[in-house]
């Protein structure tokens, strides 16, 4: 009962906050409405058991992607006060479309048949860290073992994008370059 309660407080949350970066005008005030948004996804991840993931949620998308982004608009000064329309045409629009598309995910919801298994088993640290760090090769079945090569890579791909936003924001106009 008291789980049912957190979700709905959860959803609503995190309804309001996705509502809420879709209005801000400001880009500072919409990305502490993002930051709310995934706090609130960590306590849903959380709820349904999976801890690693609401742990992963609030460090890696709350912390340090959120940091990222409020950095670039600090540095790229996109923080200035700018007046933007409220609503125009294309805001209505996706407005419409995402009411749609929420319709079509009910529809699909309350008319699939999803049978339950008991005996699945939950997702722990230990369980997900054997799986994606297992550096052993399974000559059996011809498949490496875990992940780990693509986790190197996507860290590779984050660093080098961090450096190049930097070589962006630092670059220097040469003598004879133009505006």
């Amino acid at each position: 009962m008291f789980s049912t309660i957190l979700f709905f407080l959860f959803a609503a949350v995190c309804l309001a906050s996705a509502f809420a970066l879709l209005i801000s005008k400001h880009p500072i005030n919409g990305a502490m409405a993002l930051v709310l948004n995934m706090l609130s996804l960590a306590g849903i991840y959380t709820l349904a058991h999976s801890t690693f993931l609401g742990v992963l949620q609030i460090l890696v998308y709350a912390g340090a992607v959120m940091m990222l982004i409020v950095f670039v608009i600090m540095v790229l000064n996109g923080a200035k006060e700018t007046r933007l329309p409220r609503m125009d045409k294309l805001g209505l629009n996706s407005i419409f479309a995402v009411f749609c598309g929420g319709l079509l995910l009910l529809a699909a919801i309350f008319n699939s048949n999803l049978p339950e298994n008991p005996e699945a088993v939950t997702g722990s640290v230990a369980v997900i860290s054997e799986h994606l760090f297992d550096t052993s090769y399974r000559v059996s079945m011809n498949i490496p073992g875990g992940y780990f090569i693509l986790f190197e890579l996507v860290g590779f791909i984050l660093l080098s994008a961090m450096v190049g936003a930097v070589f962006l924001v630092k670059r220097k106009k040469l003598p004879g370059e133009n505006e």
